[in-house]
């Protein structure tokens, strides 16, 4: 099992288990897409999810992370088929008895934040954007993510899947 967290300048933010960061964007996709249907949330479900984020779509993504976590709040866990969303109940770090998903998925909104500022801390001492994008975390796997050149996740076809799931 691979774990996977979010990455940004000089920290990588681990989540866990490559099932409970595709539950997390099934959710997004499911939930966030469907009650809010006025966003586009493509900024998290395609450019996180699958590639990175440039310098320029810090802020909006920010935006949007906290539309998700607002929109989650209003949504009982307990109503969540969690199979049918990809998560593996013998395999996660989720703890799906809390009462309302921004509070299963609360490190991730946080995590989010601290990759984001991590992003902004590096290029304001090194001026380098180093952006922030899903990896896996684990070494030696890192390694190789960490130094995917951005024009590898560009030429990503729609369907087909990010780097930190294959």
């Amino acid at each position: 099992m691979k774990n996977i967290g979010f990455h940004g300048g000089h920290t990588v933010y681990e989540h866990g288990p490559a099932s409970d960061v595709v539950v997390f964007f099934q959710c997004i996709t499911t939930y966030a897409e469907y009650v809010q249907s006025e966003y586009d949330f493509s900024l998290l479900t395609d450019r996180l999810y699958r590639r990175y984020l440039k310098q320029d779509e810090l802020k909006p993504a920010e935006e949007l992370m906290s539309i998700v976590e607002y929109l989650f709040s209003k949504i009982q866990s307990n109503t969540v088929d969690w199979q049918k969303m990809g998560g593996d109940t013998e395999l996660t770090n989720l703890d799906f008895k809390q009462p309302t998903l921004n509070l299963v998925f609360m490190d991730y909104f946080r995590r989010f934040i601290d990759a984001k500022e991590s992003a902004k801390s590096f290029l304001d001492t090194f001026k380098i954007y180093q952006p922030v994008k899903i990896v896996i975390s684990d070494l030696p796997w890192f390694i190789d993510d960490k130094n995917r050149p951005l024009e590898q996740y560009d030429a990503l076809d729609p369907d087909d899947p990010p780097f930190w799931l294959r």
